[in-house]
């Protein structure tokens, strides 16, 4: 379990959870477009589970 948190938790997760939270937040005070949030959190996630996915695979 305590495995399974410390993988969880590694800088980035933090970067990208950091990261969702200030586009959200800039979406709902009206600082940002929806389709450029939508786009930015899209490719942030795509990057994140894609290297992690070739990661585990090697």
């Amino acid at each position: 379990m305590k495995e399974k948190l410390a993988k969880l938790i590694d800088l980035k997760s933090i970067v990208t959870l950091c990261l969702t939270g200030l586009l959200i937040y800039g979406l709902v005070a009206n600082k940002f477009d929806a389709n450029d949030v939508m786009t930015i959190i899209v490719m942030v996630f795509t990057f994140y589970f894609a290297k992690k996915d070739k990661e585990v695979d090697q």
